[in-house]
């Protein structure tokens, strides 16, 4: 049943063009340096999602990326953006389990992955696959919603029930990229500022989008039921005294 509802919430966000992470691009930014993108490198993104990450990038800095997400309508929603960015020579998307990916080893100079791990139980298998696909002094980045101190029990329920996510502490992340065999393991976690989180957003999608997206949702929201649950959900939120346990991190590992 909660995979179910699991699919069915990533199938939710597709239909309205939307995809998310803490830290928004502020976070994006901060791993494109860390992991230090450069022209004409193998890039892929994992859990591109709506392809939100790999056209900025494109359009911005001129990258070419691969975007990768397990939910076919992701990928229709990613290439839909590129086209209308005129990024498509740029970027190409296709399925991919993170978990067993269908690449050859040592073949990308740098993976980025925003807000992916935390739906996985099995964090560090998740992690050796990453290893396997990077080259040798290759980077990892990863941005994830981290605990910034010890949470409390509800908190943990919340976001288990309502998003499918386990979140894990700044040291907790780092440790799981040591334990896969990544090295040069670095990062923080952050607060979350909302206001930089909207205006991150409405830089990386762009106005239009926004509102693109606000009428998409609107309409799935007065007409199905499902997509109203999600939403209801989303926003009933618990005590302001959340965002004192909750933010996200930024993290890089290299390959030896």
């Amino acid at each position: 049943m909660a995979a179910k509802r699991a699919e069915d919430y990533f199938e939710f966000l597709a239909k309205i063009g939307l995809t998310k992470h803490y830290g928004s691009l502020d976070a994006t930014l901060e791993l494109a340096e860390l992991t230090q993108i450069k022209s004409g490198q193998m890039v892929l993104d994992l859990g591109c999602g709506v392809g939100a990450t790999p056209v900025y990038l494109a359009k911005e800095s001129g990258f070419q990326i691969i975007g990768a997400d397990l939910v076919e309508s992701m990928l229709y929603r990613a290439r839909e953006r590129a086209d209308e960015y005129g990024v498509q020579d740029k970027t190409a998307f296709l399925a991919a389990d993170a978990r067993m990916l269908p690449f050859p080893d040592n073949c990308f100079d740098v993976l980025l992955l925003e807000s992916v791990n935390v739906f996985f139980n099995h964090k560090l298998a998740a992690f050796k696959e990453y290893l396997r696909v990077i080259k040798p002094g290759g980077y990892i980045g990863i941005t994830e919603m981290t605990w910034l101190k010890p949470p409390i029990e509800a908190y943990v329920e919340y976001f288990s029930d309502i998003a499918f996510a386990t979140a894990l502490q700044a040291d907790d992340w780092k440790k799981l990229l040591t334990e896969a065999g990544f090295e040069n393991v670095a990062g923080n976690g952050y607060s979350i500022d909302p206001t930089r989180e909207s205006k991150g957003r409405f830089e990386r999608y762009g106005r239009g989008f926004v509102l693109k997206i606000i009428g998409r949702m609107l309409k799935l929201v007065l007409t199905d039921k499902k997509s109203r649950s999600f939403f209801q959900d989303g926003t009933s939120g618990l005590s302001k005294d959340i965002i004192k346990f909750v933010g996200y991190g930024v993290f890089v590992g290299q390959k030896p």
